[in-house]
């Protein structure tokens, strides 16, 4: 929620979810600010795909994220949110050595033979919150062209399971336009050329190329693969506002670009409460 409340504000310019809620909010940036970088073991989606581990690199990630956007809604408020951003920058430096592995980052602490695609740095792309360096972005790159299998990433070394929009988020990840369109490429022959005769699953095997899960066909998460669309969108409230020269015509062409991307991260939001919200309590990374 913290990460689909900052996207909204950083879009429309409208804070009045965070206004209305604002106990709320600081309720769980303080849980955040507390539990972010060592989240233990909790539920997630990839915990059910390939078992849960303590202190999951991908989970925690988030919640720094999450912990920093949070400080930026705080700034946009005129407010002070320095004491949540120190924070958040501190987590990410020490995130970086306790995920620390032998190829890419680990899928938990201390596990250095593992690793996880950790598709949550997307989020770190997409709010801009700049609180990792880009060698960290370039080791997830030769991560993910060495990993490819037939019909995509697998989310970690600890499965061959994967997901479209958590590939696709993957591809927002990637330091170079290669390692994106391989990404891309690999999910597109899936839809392609995959096993299944079924709406598109949300999970399914990255060597067989079919779904392995039940109940996993035609769901709202499969909208994640939005996420390169909506992930240089920026601001969109000074665009649609400006009426200085351009005439009517100029006018509504930035009304019209100011809906279009409004939809696109409508769309995008509703699939994040479904693929980004893999923690069950509390449910509001």
């Amino acid at each position: 929620m913290m990460i689909v409340t900052a996207a909204l504000i950083k879009a429309t310019g409208n804070t009045a979810i965070i206004s209305e809620n604002a106990d709320l909010y600081k309720t769980w940036a303080d849980y955040l600010k507390a539990n972010a970088l060592i989240p233990g073991i909790q539920s997630t989606t990839d915990g059910v795909m390939a078992g849960a581990p303590s202190n999951d690199t991908n989970l925690a990630l988030k919640g720094v994220i999450a912990l920093k956007a949070y400080a930026d809604i705080l700034s946009t408020l005129g407010q002070d949110g320095s004491t949540y951003s120190d924070t958040a920058k501190s987590y990410a430096s020490q995130w970086q050595s306790l995920a620390e592995a032998s190829f890419g980052f680990a899928a938990s602490y201390g596990d250095s033979g593992s690793w996880s695609i950790c598709y949550n740095l997307f989020a770190d792309k997409w709010l801009k919150t700049g609180l990792f360096p880009e060698s960290v972005f370039q080791k997830m790159g030769s991560l993910y062209a060495s990993n490819m299998n037939n019909y995509g990433l697998p989310l970690g070394s600890r499965t061959t399971l994967t997901s479209s929009h958590w590939m696709v988020f993957a591809a927002g990840v990637a330091p170079d336009i290669t390692t994106r369109n391989l990404i891309i490429s690999a999910a597109q022959d899936y839809i392609q050329n995959g096993k299944d005769a079924m709406p598109w699953p949300s999970i399914y095997d990255s060597i067989a190329g079919n779904a392995t899960v039940a109940g996993v066909y035609n769901r709202p998460a499969v909208g994640g693969v939005y996420a390169l669309l909506v992930q240089d969108l920026g601001s969109t409230v000074s665009t649609a506002n400006s009426n200085s020269g351009g005439g009517s015509n100029g006018s509504n062409s930035r009304v019209a670009l100011r809906s279009a991307n409004l939809v696109l991260i409508y769309i995008f939001s509703v699939s994040l409460l479904c693929c980004l919200w893999n923690v069950i309590d509390p449910p509001f990374y």
